[in-house]
């Protein structure tokens, strides 16, 4: 369908004519199937097809029958259609037959034409293998095989190949244009060509648009005459318009100008079009364009990555290598540009590798866009618009090649005017509107050169030769007086006869022919493809600055300023190849560098765009959802296209109030900066008519206002620069259509631009020879020969040169015809031109003509700067009302952050400055550089630089330039902006050479590339940071040097960078902080996350935008409040930390803070605390601990407390005093012994101890055990007199301590109230600064403020903190609502809070139960930290810490990387669990443990002793009868078993009544030794009197009750002085003096022999010991003697094990015989746990080895058995019973045994018959 824009355009063109008629163009429908194609085919040809083809493509089915049918045929076709194919096979199966018929002879029969040597060479090679595939073939098949042969023809073909030719000339030909018309003018060879059969014009579109293009039209032509019969014409191409031009080119035109015959084939299925237009951003009119630039390459090298072979086309060949230069940056490798300037062996080799699939992507211009064969593409990206639909289409169609895959584009766009024209394009390809191609006519300077060819044939007659010529469809409307004229100008006639003849005419005869020398001079000089060249750059001193390329000085004009080798020169003039030039130092170019090489967009694309603009008038209104869409759909955009879309059309509407389109166009008045007036054209036809456009109306404000206007042109607008204003509404009639071309010729008639074209024409007319006598003629000879012909002939009238060249820079470069038509629509009302008044605010259409016009504009990112101070004005407007969402404007931003930055005014200010901004550019004067810092001269700072990076000051960070920066800071940025590249061979070569200092220079001569080569290479690795520039020489020559940096954490250096640069470069958004430190988005995103999160940053919408934008809290709440004396908490805390990390002593400690929560607190800040010295002093009282801060019980200084004592207000009450009188009287007292002094109820003591602490009336009383026990003992306290001024003194030293603190807060550190605070804080000195965004008042003393903010960041250490240490007092509420009320010890890294440990002092171990923390990376710090902590409490005697989870994840589940921190640290992975220490890191199975014991009570059957009595003398004690089961063999009872032996029956140890031997109840006695009551130490009297002696004789002695008698005896029992005989007659038990803690640990010992090995808990169980701590004593002391060692040898358990040194290592032997284990039993009160964990209470159990098999309730032994509750296995009753058959009993489960085993209760209940308690 097409568009309005284009069924105009087509209409006004047929009015105006394009002379054509077609007499016969058939259009052929008729699709033939393969059968019948096939049937006009030879045998070898259909067997052939049939083998490699399934079917036959839509062109091959039209278009084979038709060629056959030997008709002239255009087809029109996708790429990988099989186009080639078609042609061929009609052609290869004629030839075939020929052969079979034997009348083939040595002759061409076809000629391929190809625009390219390449594709030429491509199409030789694909037609060479299907013959030689048919040879094979007929070879198998018995066939004739026919010898067709295939030969190429270019300029690269050798001598010897062209003279093989000329004996055996190939039967098919292929060849370009050039080597077709010299093979024409070739005596010898051009016979082979008189019966050519077949001519092929493959890539038609490409050629014919060119006057190359009519260069080989008029060639054909010469070859039809040549040929004694006309050939067939096939025309090749994969997109075509208009159809009926390109086939009247094709077949040529008949003598009356209409087309030759011809039929048109089209494939009827366009190719399926995968298309996209991607931005690389949301929404790019938000974005400065220098980060859209930098975001396209990333997007571009997503892309690639995701495919498999990409193609990526850029418009230009300096865009091509900037493009291979940003993706090589970004770590793309494989990837490799293909331009026309590059060598033939470089072209090749790119081609071979990318068909072969080892090239990831190529980058080429414009010489990969035709047919080469270059194998499988997957994805084609175009960068920026093809600029038109043709070649986007041709571009995009390489990929998917074979036929019937999808073409799969993505075009990446960086500018709105570029997307929009994308966009257009997509749905424009989708239509089908394929842009009409411009066939140049009647072309005077390929004229000449062709009649020059056709004069060394023959001789002519000029009537012959002018039917000739117009038989080519270019030179159909050549009038015969231009005919004439070139005759005469080639024949020197008249006028000419200064210009040396190329032909001999005869004017009056009427014929024209060859004149000697003219061969040569054709040969030699032919072609229509101009040389180029550089101008040689000379300045006002004479001296040489360089070079410039023809194209860049064509589009100079006098004044003009640009930029060479970084300098600024202004064009005066040029004169041959030599552009004159002064120079212009401090000047900013007023031209791109790029302005030569910029493509222009196609008319019929340009007038589709200003249909779209009129288009988007009403999408405008849309809601952004409808309009999003809609447009996303139909021009196959992303969202984030069609957002910017919809953005930059809405901007423009709201700012200029419409919308120029097709229809109403506009010129908008401009006023810059300096008052000059400028003009915006919105004529959106094209850069080639704005061309025609701006200079003609330039030329006529000139004359009108007398002063020279400047020009800026692109596709979208042109804009002229008035020295002068003028009336814009006055412009629009300056020029009319009809005198538009001979303004434009009087424009253009002495600019560099025509004098260049003039050389051009010149040459290919033969007027200046390239090539003369086998000897090149340089440019520069030829553009001064061409300036004297041109200043020669300038007043000439006629000459075809000169007229040639008017009509080729109007025609050509200029589209003179569709400017006329844009005139003459304005003339007739069908465009309006409205008028946009300046008001401050350009439109955003108006921007980049703006941009492009600006003097000061020198590089991107000035550009990108004036884009954005333009859009913000934009936004202004086009937000009206929504403006007040912005908190801050360009009034209050720009100032505030002038000021920030240090000026340089000394060397030594630099690295000042660069820790404040962060890098900056130096040397060169670019970009965020350290120049606009300092009013000193670039010299001398350059001087000061070089000083700083020589002595290593400085250093370097690459942020895709270099930059310079303090060199301890350098690893920071190292660490963050990092790129991941792979290095090839170079780069490894480079990086070996590279050493200390080395210059670039020396790198490229070692490995002998150029210079440009190796710094590339050093660019890479220096972005790797793998180099860094560490010197730099007096001429500014950088020296370079291998990189080693420390290893730091990636994302806290990506805060840190961040964070400085929002310290000067605020406010800012996401991208353009990642593209000013060359960082990830993602990256920056999460390090402004975690700065916002740490409140060290604020988002918001702060200074008009249409993105979030960033900066520092501290300099938010400065701006907010307009206040300097303003702080964030980051900084307030980062002073706190500083002020209060280490002491000299404990004394230090208390004097700064004041008080202390814990040991702990003061651990950490103490150099070489000792525990020792600590309890001294508070053994001393130099430190005393009560409830002297605000209630909360701390350690403070003994003068502190008199101090805070002063102020404690009294809560007793009427009463307490007995509670003090009590303490008083006992001198220290804990609650018990308070409650039993006083006789209070246990609550109200409690309540008036509380009282009585609050009021300091008491303090803690320190006990050498206090750090172990957890209750508390109270003695007196009675403070001194504090004096006058004890309010002022804790008042300065809180505020020096802990400031700056809120004055709130001060009442909890000295508990003074709030007006005594501020009255005193006056009286000290103390200011109030504000801080945070609530701006809170915080005391800080004065000479403490300016230090405030020079604190450097820097990395904490991690620690481990009590809950009570200093630090905390501000984090309570953020501790409280990350853990709850857990008690926990947080893990801190400077003011931050990263993580907790729940820990727990657990039986002498550090049970660390839960770790959190912040990252996984933390786990190596807070392991140091946990190592650095344990150095307390081995002061406490605590040796062994444990984790069993971190993360919420159990020890055994932990990742390697926790493993391997954990490992490196000296952990141990043990049961479940990761522990460190003097332990050892052995473990066996629970089974085995239990054997040992089992094994070590002498149960085994082979173990058995024979007696009771044995059993004692071996073990010293027995329990009872119970035990004897499974220990002796005789089966009698226990009584008559010991009767004789002087056993005593006493309590053990556990404390069970039993059986001991003399020497163990000694034992025992010793150790239980302690104090006796009165009453038990009479009773010992009596009973040591009369012993043995009965209980009934006892208590007839003694001189007590019954009741306090039997209380005595129980003591007495209870501390094993006294037992009982056999006949229960009460004897003393024997005191050998034993010490008792030689007694206890000679317990100890004998029960690890019995048992194998013991908890802690246990082990206090069988000691009978009522303090933990007392066991831990024993087993810390038995270890050290090496009688123990401690582990956690059960598998799974984490228990801490104490089991003798000789056991451990050792694996115990596996019990395995069956026994029933009585619950009266040691062994089953070791085994308790075990045994309650299977049966649920104590039971008796039936053991299996290691295991329960039964239980029961009850007992089994020589006394008898009882058996209730029997739960258990058929083996475990048959144990059971066997059991009770070993001791000669019967089991009943009903009878009361008569002997029961007592407990210490029941005995002591026995002993007391009519007690109290019994009788109660």
């Amino acid at each position: 369908m097409l568009s309005r824009a284009r069924l105009e355009t087509l209409i006004i063109r047929l009015i105006m004519g394009l002379a054509i008629v077609i007499k016969m163009l058939e259009k052929m429908d008729r699709t033939y199937t393969k059968e019948e194609v096939m049937s006009m085919m030879e045998p070898l040809i259909s067997s052939w097809f049939d083998e490699r083809f399934d079917g036959l493509t839509i062109p091959q089915s039209k278009a084979i029958p038709v060629i056959h049918q030997r008709r002239n045929v255009l087809v029109s076709s996708p790429t990988g259609s099989g186009k080639t194919l078609t042609a061929f096979t009609s052609i290869i199966n004629e030839l075939t037959r020929y052969a079979r018929e034997g009348t083939l002879e040595e002759r061409v029969y076809c000629i391929y034409v190809s625009p390219l040597k390449a594709l030429a060479n491509d199409v030789n090679r694909n037609l060479n293998e299907p013959l030689a595939q048919m040879r094979e073939l007929a070879a198998e098949r018995g066939m004739n095989v026919p010898d067709i042969r295939v030969a190429v023809r270019s300029g690269d073909t050798p001598q010897n190949e062209r003279q093989r030719m000329v004996r055996h000339p190939p039967h098919i030909l292929i060849t370009t244009p050039e080597s077709l018309a010299l093979i024409l003018s070739a005596p010898k060879f051009s016979e082979a060509f008189k019966n050519v059969e077949w001519v092929i014009l493959d890539e038609i579109h490409d050629i014919c648009d060119s006057k190359r293009g009519a260069f080989l039209s008029l060639t054909l032509e010469r070859l039809r005459n040549h040929c004694e019969k006309d050939f067939v014409r096939i025309g090749l191409s994969a997109t075509l318009a208009p159809i009926e031009a390109i086939a009247g080119y094709l077949v040529g035109c008949n003598p009356d100008g209409s087309s030759r015959d011809v039929a048109l084939v089209e494939s009827g299925s366009k190719k399926t079009l995968d298309l996209k237009v991607i931005c690389p951003a949301a929404d790019m009119t938000t974005l400065p364009s220098d980060i859209v630039n930098s975001m396209m390459y990333d997007q571009l090298k997503e892309l690639i990555d995701q495919h498999d072979t990409t193609l990526v086309f850029t418009n230009t060949r300096s865009g091509a290598e900037s493009v291979v230069y940003k993706l090589k940056e970004r770590g793309l490798e494989s990837v490799e540009v293909h331009h026309s300037s590059l060598g033939k062996e470089i072209r090749l080799d790119v081609e071979e590798r990318l068909k072969h699939g080892e090239i990831k992507c190529v980058v080429s211009s414009t010489s990969l866009e035709l047919g080469i064969d270059i194998g499988s593409v997957d994805l084609v990206c175009q960068i920026g618009s093809p600029k038109s639909v043709a070649k986007g289409l041709q571009r995009i169609g390489r990929s998917g090649h074979s036929f019937g895959k999808v073409a799969k584009g993505r075009l990446l766009v960086f500018d709105p005017d570029d997307l929009v024209e994308c966009a257009v394009l997509c749905r424009a390809a989708h239509r089908g509107d394929i842009d009409r191609v411009g066939i140049p006519e009647n072309c005077l300077d390929v004229l000449s050169q062709t009649v020059v060819g056709m004069s060394l044939d023959r001789k002519w007659g000029v009537d012959e030769a002018y039917d000739l010529v117009r038989g080519s469809y270019c030179y159909r409307n050549l009038d015969r007086k231009s005919f004439e004229q070139v005759l005469r100008y080639l024949g020197s006639k008249d006028d000419f006869e200064g210009v040396y003849s190329k032909i001999w005419y005869d004017e009056e005869d009427g014929q024209f022919g060859k004149k000697k020398g003219s061969r040569m001079i054709y040969f030699m000089n032919l072609g229509t493809i101009p040389e180029e060249a550089n101008y040689r750059v000379v300045t006002n001193h004479g001296s040489t600055a360089g070079e410039l390329s023809e194209k860049f000085v064509e589009r100079l004009s006098p004044r003009d300023v640009f930029v060479l080798g970084g300098r600024s020169f202004e064009f005066v003039r040029s004169k041959g190849m030599t552009a004159y030039v002064k120079e212009a130092s401090g000047r900013k170019p007023t031209v791109p560098s790029w302005a030569g090489e910029m493509l222009p967009r196609s008319f019929d694309l340009s007038m589709d765009v200003a249909e779209f603009r009129g288009e988007m008038e009403s999408r405008i209104k849309e809601s952004d959802a409808t309009a999003i869409e809609g447009i996303s759909k139909e021009f196959d955009v992303d969202s984030g296209s069609a957002k910017s879309i919809l953005s930059y059309f809405r901007e423009q509407e709201a700012v200029a109030g419409f919308i120029p389109d097709a229809k109403r166009l506009a010129i908008e008045e401009y006023i810059d900066p300096s008052g000059n007036q400028k003009l915006v054209f919105h004529y959106p036809f094209g850069r080639r008519v704005n061309d025609a456009l701006s200079r003609a109306y330039a030329y006529r404000i000139t004359g009108s206002i007398g002063s020279n206007v400047s020009v800026t042109i692109s596709d979208d607008s042109f804009m002229l620069g008035l020295p002068r204003k003028i009336d814009p509404s006055s412009v629009p009639g300056m020029i009319r259509s009809t005198e538009l071309e001979p303004v434009l010729r009087k424009s253009i008639r002495d600019s560099e631009i025509f004098k260049l074209r003039f050389r051009h024409t010149a040459a290919r007319s033969f007027m200046i020879l390239r090539n003369y006598m086998g000897r090149p003629i340089s440019v520069n000879r030829q553009q001064i020969r061409s300036t004297y012909l041109l200043e020669a002939m300038g007043d000439m009238e006629d000459v075809p040169v000169i007229e040639e060249t008017y009509r080729e820079v109007l025609e050509d470069d200029m589209d003179v015809k569709n400017a006329r038509y844009v005139l003459e629509l304005i003339e007739s009302g069908g465009m309006t031109v409205s008028t946009i008044r300046f008001t401050g605010t350009p439109s955003p259409f108006a921007h980049s003509a703006i941009l492009s016009g600006f003097s000061d504009i020198v590089l991107m990112e000035d550009r990108s700067a004036l884009l954005r101070e333009l859009h913000r004005k934009v936004l202004y407007r086009a937000l009206g009302d929504e403006i007040s969402e912005f908190e801050f404007t360009e009034d209050q931003i720009i100032p505030y952050y002038a000021q920030k930055p240090l000026r340089v005014s000394c060397r030594d200010d630099i690295p000042k400055l660069l820790m404040s901004t962060g890098p900056l550019q130096a040397i060169r004067q670019r970009g965020r550089n350290i120049y606009a810092y300092s009013d000193e001269d670039k010299a001398t700072v350059d001087g000061w630089v070089r000083e700083l990076i020589n002595d290593g000051t400085l250093g370097t960070v690459f942020l895709d330039e270099t930059h310079v920066m303090v060199a301890s800071e350098i690893p920071y940025y190292a660490a963050a902006t990092r790129k991941e590249r792979r290095l090839n061979e170079t780069d490894e070569e480079i990086l070996a050479r590279i050493g200390e200092r080395t210059p670039m220079s020396d790198l490229s001569s070692a490995l002998d590339v150029s210079e440009d080569k190796a710094f590339r290479s050093v660019r890479k690795l220096e972005s790797m940071y793998l180099v860094t520039r560490t010197g730099i020489m007096g001429n500014n020559r950088w020296l370079f040097s291998k990189a080693e940096f420390p290893e730091i954490d990636r994302t806290a250096a990506a805060e840190r960078i961040v964070q400085r640069y929002l310290e000067c470069f605020a406010p800012a958004t996401v991208q353009e902080i990642a593209f000013s430190l060359s960082m990830e988005e993602s990256d920056v995103r999460a390090a402004l996350e975690a700065l916002c999160a740490e409140e060290e940053a604020v988002k918001g919408r702060f200074l008009i935008s249409e993105s979030d934008q960033y900066m520092l809290k501290l300099d938010y709440m400065r701006l907010k409040s307009g206040k300097d004396n303003v702080f964030d908490y980051e900084t307030v805390e980062r002073y706190r930390l500083s002020k209060g990390e280490r002491f000299g002593t404990i004394r230090e400690f208390f004097e700064f803070y004041g008080s202390a929560g814990s040991e702990l607190d003061v651990f950490l800040r103490v150099d070489g605390f000792s525990l020792r010295e600590w309890q001294e002093m508070r053994r001393d009282g130099e430190i005393l601990l009560g409830r002297f801060v605000r209630g909360r019980v701390r350690f403070v200084l003994k003068e502190d407390a008199d101090r805070l004592a002063a102020f404690r207000s009294d809560e007793t009450q009427p009463g307490d005093e007995r509670v003090l009188e009590a303490i008083e009287r006992l001198g220290r007292a804990t609650l018990r012994q308070i409650v039993a002094a006083t006789g209070m109820e246990k609550d109200a003591a409690k309540e008036a101890v509380m009282r009585i602490d609050r009021s300091l009336k008491v303090i803690r009383a320190f006990d050498s055990k206090e750090d172990w026990g957890t209750e508390n003992t109270y003695e007196i306290y009675e403070p001194d007199e504090p004096g006058d001024d004890a309010a002022r003194i804790l008042t300065e030293a809180a505020v020096r301590g802990y400031g700056p603190v809120p004055s709130g807060a001060m009442r909890f550190i000295t508990g003074l109230s709030a007006d005594q605070t501020e009255a005193l804080a006056s009286e000290i000195g103390a200011e109030t600064i504000l801080v945070g965004e609530g701006q809170s008042p915080m005391l800080v003393m004065p000479d403490e403020i300016p230090l405030m903010t020079k604190v450097p960041e820097q990395d904490y250490p991690i620690r481990i903190m009590s809950l009570s240490d200093p630090d905390l007092g501000s984090k309570w509420a953020e501790i409280t609502s990350r853990y709850g009320d857990k008690w926990i010890y947080p893990i801190v890294m400077g003011d931050m809070v990263v993580g907790a440990l729940e820990m727990w002092e657990m039986a002498g171990v550090i049970d660390i139960r839960g770790m959190d923390m912040d990252s996984p990376d933390m786990l190596p710090d807070v392991l140091d930290a946990v190592d650095f902590m344990m150095g307390f409490y081995r002061q406490k005697g605590m040796e062994i810490v444990r984790i069993r989870e971190i993360l919420s994840k159990d020890a055994a589940d932990l990742d390697q990387a926790a493993v391997d921190a954990l490992t490196a640290h000296g952990y141990f992975f043990v049961n479940g669990f990761y522990a460190k220490g003097r332990f050892e890191p052995w473990s066996i199975p629970e089974e085995l443990l239990v054997s040992l014991a089992i094994r070590s009570q002498g149960i085994s059957k082979t173990s058995r002793l024979p007696d009771a009595g044995a059993l004692l003398r071996a073990r010293g004690y027995v329990r009872g009868d119970q035990e004897l089961l499974i220990r002796v063999k005789d089966g009698s009872s226990l009584k008559r078993q010991l009767d004789g032996i002087g056993a005593v029956k006493m309590v053990l140890m556990p404390s069970y009544v039993g059986y001991a031997s003399p020497s163990t109840a000694s034992l025992y006695r010793a150790a239980k030794r302690g104090p006796l009551s009165e009453p038990a130490k009479n009773v010992l009297g009596i009973i040591r009197r009369d012993q043995p002696v009965s209980k009934k004789d006892i208590l007839s002695s003694s001189p007590y009750s019954q009741e306090a008698t039997s209380d005595a005896i129980s003591e007495l029992m209870r501390m094993s002085v006294i037992g009982q005989e056999l006949d229960s007659r009460y004897v003393e038990i024997k005191d050998d003096g034993m010490d008792r803690e030689e007694a206890l640990k000679e317990i100890a010992k004998r029960h690890f022999d019995g048992f194998g090995s013991f908890t802690a808990e246990m082990m206090s169980v069988f000691m009978d010991s009522g303090r933990m701590s007392d066991t831990r004593r024993i087993l810390a002391e038995l270890e050290d003697e090496g009688f123990l060692k401690k582990g956690f040898f059960v598998e799974g358990d984490p228990s801490l094990r104490w089991m003798k040194a000789s056991d451990v290592g050792k694996e115990p032997m596996r019990f395995a015989e069956a026994f029933v284990l009585n619950s009266q039993d040691n062994l089953s009160l070791y085994l308790r746990d075990l045994i309650k964990s299977h049966c649920g209470s104590a039971r008796s159990v039936i053991m299996h080895g290691a295991g329960i098999i039964g239980s029961f309730k009850g007992k089994i032994c020589a006394s008898g058995a009882k058996v209730e509750e029997f739960e258990g296995s058929d083996r475990a009753s048959r144990v059971m019973k066997e059991a009770a058959q070993s001791v000669g009993v019967r089991i009943e489960s009903q009878r009361q045994m008569d002997d029961d085993d007592w407990d210490v209760s029941e005995f002591y209940s026995k002993l007391n018959l009519g007690s109290r308690r019994d009788r109660g």
